[in-house]
């Protein structure tokens, strides 16, 4: 294992996801005059991808990143979290992660 080289991975993609984040939050600034849903769309997905593969670099799979996502939405659930109980945002999710 190139450990020098996993390093060096490990900042350019945490300097990427702080780049997108604020790209992202540019977007949503002028989100209501734009109506630019391709563009947030993409951050989105370009955060969420990144963030599975810094975890790749950690040494965290895929998969234990889904589980523990699951663990934070059933938590979440359970506890009244207000985007559950407004708009059942954690439930949702949380099935639509275990169906896949």
């Amino acid at each position: 294992m190139n450990i020098s080289g996993n390093l060096k991975a490990i900042d350019s993609i945490k300097a990427e996801i702080l780049s997108e984040v604020a790209n992202l939050y540019r977007l949503l600034a002028d989100y209501d005059e734009l109506a630019d849903y391709g563009n947030v769309e993409s951050s989105i997905a370009t955060i969420v991808a990144m963030d599975y593969i810094l975890a790749m670099h950690l040494g965290i799979t895929c998969s234990t990143i889904d589980s523990r996502i699951c663990e934070l939405l059933k938590l979440a659930e359970e506890n009244g979290h207000s985007l559950e109980t407004d708009f059942g945002d954690m439930s949702e999710l949380h099935k639509y992660i275990k169906k896949r």
